[in-house]
């Protein structure tokens, strides 16, 4: 199937449109293909055609919504500064938001595949910006490996704290971010020593 067909692109919309508006009514354990195909009114065969579950489907939405909320400022960055790592909180926070909240979805069912993409995906932003700054400032590589988890999950578990615990938000940013910019310091001395 051409997925740059317009047939096909607007079919796979009304998929998601469909989904979307069954996951704001029912938990997505209970959602079948056929709860799918009916609510976007094509047949089995044309859900199988773009996609291969419900699982698959719930993939790319989350994707999809991370891709096109993602500021241009992050996905440009060539260095992992303050201000890149409040961005990438701020964004997680408000990426919560507008997939839960914003959409009414109950994420009960879905917090664990959701979870894992954006930390896979925060993990791939940050990969690539520490590798920039490992051919720049001569970072070691097998320091960098270790920078990237330390820092997608600092930056991921901040943004959750911020989210579920409605404490001090811009608190818990300035902190997480001293304590993730004073391990790049360290990291950055001990190369060059």
């Amino acid at each position: 199937m051409n997925e740059k067909d317009p047939r096909a692109v607007r079919t796979k919309n009304l998929i998601k449109e469909s989904f979307v508006k069954l996951l704001e009514e029912k938990d997505f354990k209970y959602i079948t293909i056929k709860d799918i195909t009916t609510k976007a009114t094509i047949n089995r065969a044309t859900f199988y055609a773009h996609y291969l579950d419900k699982y698959i489907l719930l993939e790319e939405l989350v994707i999809d919504c991370f891709e096109e909320m993602l500021p241009a400022e992050i996905l440009s960055a060539t260095d992992l500064d303050e201000e890149i790592i409040k961005e990438l909180i701020l964004f997680l926070y408000e990426y919560n938001i507008s997939f839960y909240e914003k959409r009414k979805i109950d994420s009960t069912s879905i917090a664990s595949t959701v979870d894992n993409l954006l930390k896979y995906k925060i993990e791939n932003l940050i990969e690539k910006i520490l590798t920039g700054m490992v051919v720049r400032d001569e970072l070691d590589s097998k320091d960098t490996n270790i920078l990237v988890k330390l820092i997608s999950s600092s930056v991921y578990s901040c943004a959750q704290y911020c989210y579920f615990s409605k404490n001090d938000k811009e608190y818990n940013i300035e902190k997480t971010q001293a304590f993730i910019m004073n391990g790049i310091k360290a990291v950055s001395l001990h190369t060059l020593i």
